[in-house]
């Protein structure tokens, strides 16, 4: 691995406090692109040259492996395979041409990762140890939500989440903890996993040589959990205990095992393909899908619509 450059990328501020790590003033730098100016050579060098053709250089461009991994956020909406059974009959020859792409996918992923890097796949630790994040993630928020002072939310999250999630994660979870009712309070539990978690994705990231550098990885989790809110004499508002199916992204440092949460996706649409629908070499574009991804807590935007549609009529 090269020595990490933390200048090379940044975050604006926000109301965490001075100390934390999500106020670190860093964002990824996007080198533009340069025009090269020719000079004039005398008629014997224009005379030698004259059958070559020059090409302008090309931009350099941002290094990946000089990227902290806390900032690597979630790069695309990659491609999650929808349900049979939520797709019309019809277009199921596609979908099952998709997942077969998509294996293809990994796989040479898989491959790329093991003869550049060398070191060992570690599935299952790497899914014991997602778990584990995903589960220190929300019991953090939950702690926030019932700490009544906003600059101490903050500190929360940023002591909790620290080698836990990435930080437009921890952002996420803390503007939501500020939102929840003063006085009241929040329990979380992961009551049992009802499936084995699977990895869907295995993304290799390369650095400017093309040696993969880090993975993201997307891993389906069907749990069962609960959620209870109390109210301000300590009497239960709401509780509520049902099965919830997540895909969650996770960054991950090969050398180093370091494995952050960086945001959740839902499953595609039956009609799309593997081929992102955001543009990643779009600096904007790419910060604001980051930012709406590591919200772990919004809801499916398509269901969103539905129920907003059902009340329209």
């Amino acid at each position: 691995m090269l020595p990490i450059r933390r200048g090379i990328l940044g975050v604006r501020r926000t109301h965490l406090p001075r100390s934390s790590l999500l106020t670190t003033p860093q964002f990824i730098r996007h080198t533009s692109s340069s025009s090269t100016s020719t000079e004039t050579k005398d008629k014997k060098s224009k005379s030698v040259k004259s059958n070559f053709t020059v090409s302008p250089k090309k931009a350099p461009q941002a290094d990946m492996s000089q990227i902290p991994l806390q900032l690597l956020g979630c790069l695309t909406d990659f491609y999650i395979p929808p349900r049979y059974v939520s797709a019309p009959v019809s277009s199921w020859p596609k979908l099952l041409m998709r997942r077969i792409m998509l294996f293809a996918l990994n796989t040479y992923s898989i491959v790329a990762f093991k003869r550049e890097l060398g070191v060992p796949l570690k599935f299952d630790l790497w899914k014991d140890r997602a778990i584990e994040q995903y589960v220190r993630a929300n019991k953090a928020f939950a702690e926030a939500c019932n700490e009544p002072k906003v600059r101490a939310k903050g500190e929360i999250v940023e002591k909790r989440l620290d080698h836990t999630c990435g930080l437009h994660v921890g952002e996420a979870l803390y503007a939501r903890s500020k939102s929840f009712p003063v006085g009241s309070s929040v329990k979380w539990e992961l009551v049992k996993l009802v499936k084995d978690p699977k990895i869907v994705l295995f993304n290799s990231i390369p650095d400017r040589n093309g040696v993969a550098c880090f993975v993201q990885f997307v891993m389906k989790l069907n749990t069962v959990q609960k959620m209870t809110i109390f109210g301000k004499d300590g009497e239960v508002v709401q509780e509520k205990e049902q099965p919830v199916e997540d895909n969650l992204v996770f960054s991950l440092d090969p050398l180093s095992d370091e494995l952050l949460l960086v945001g959740k996706l839902f499953e595609s649409n039956h009609i799309r393909g593997l081929k992102p629908e955001i543009d990643i070499s779009n600096p904007k574009e790419a910060k604001r899908f980051m930012v709406v991804a590591a919200d772990i807590y919004r809801a499916d935007p398509r269901e969103s619509a539905v129920g907003s549609t059902k009340k329209d009529n």
